[in-house]
């Protein structure tokens, strides 16, 4: 993710102070805790790994999903961070945040800063992914709930100057609205409008420590930025996230070199086979010479 960019920034930086490594050592200084708290200072809540400590908390996640869906008596019952659902037929996919509010509606809700295209179709398979968990077999489809599907980026998805859209179903030329109990929402930090989200999603940007306009959202962000409990706390976060990241290449790896070895032996198989063949079409035309 994002969270990852910055790391290898650091790790960047960390290698090029030479005295600070002759002293220390580069791979211990990568390690400390003093290039983990660098890291959480430089971090906003467009970085997914801030991003998701900050929501954790439900009063937070609330107070957010208010001002997004403008739901003022929403209240967040359950909030659930980088949420995996696995699939073992289809693609797997993990959610930023995963909510559930005291009526059942569900939200879902996701940062991303690089462009990577195919919004529409990456929100489109994790509502597949998250109905094909909330419906049970056997179930009436109008157990379904009522879902938001949030996306907040640091570019304007569409390119049409706004920074906030709303996806409706409509009849085909008819203003008849066809709802179907899911609501996509696309916001971004990039535009500044006269719309009252404006200054929330210029927040996400900065993540400003002296701001105290978003109740409960700034006092978080202060909580882990300036806070030593805080800062501690995250950065057991981030280094989390390293030791994911290690073990993610670790497996990578290990499935690249199990992958050359197979193709490896497919190729000795082919040699074998070639040279079996060889030596039959030799002996054929020994036996054809002979008579």
């Amino acid at each position: 993710g994002d969270t990852m960019k910055k790391i290898k920034g650091i790790n960047r930086k960390a290698s090029k102070n030479k005295r600070y490594k002759r002293r220390i050592g580069y791979r211990e200084f990568i390690s400390s805790i003093e290039a983990r708290k660098a890291l959480v200072k430089s971090m906003n809540l467009m970085d997914d790994t801030f991003f998701a400590a900050v929501m954790e908390d439900t009063e937070v996640c609330t107070y957010v999903l208010r001002e997004i869906t403008g739901i003022e008596t929403l209240i967040v019952k359950a909030c659930k961070v980088q949420y995996h659902i696995r699939n073992l037929i289809s693609h797997s996919v993990i959610l930023d945040i995963l909510a559930e509010d005291d009526t059942g509606r569900v939200y879902n809700i996701e940062v991303q800063k690089s462009n990577e295209g195919n919004h529409a179709k990456r929100i489109r398979a994790y509502q597949a992914n998250l109905d094909s968990v909330m419906l049970e077999k056997g179930w009436d489809y109008d157990l379904l709930p009522e879902a938001y599907f949030i996306f907040i980026s640091s570019f304007d998805p569409f390119g049409l100057g706004d920074n906030y859209y709303e996806v409706e179903r409509k009849l085909k030329g008819r203003r008849t609205r066809v709802p179907n109990g899911v609501h996509e929402i696309y916001l971004n930090t990039k535009i500044t409008t006269d719309r009252d989200i404006t200054k929330l999603l210029q927040y996400f940007k900065n993540s400003d420590t002296s701001c105290e306009d978003f109740g409960p959202l700034s006092d978080k962000v202060r909580f882990y930025k300036n806070n030593e409990k805080g800062g501690v706390t995250m950065c057991e976060k981030v280094q989390r996230l390293i030791d994911e990241s290690n073990e993610e290449i670790r497996i990578k790896y290990e499935k690249a070199l199990e992958k050359e070895k197979l193709e490896k032996r497919k190729l000795d198989d082919i040699n074998l086979a070639q040279a079996a063949e060889i030596s039959r079409l030799k002996a054929q035309i020994a036996a054809m010479q002979g008579n």
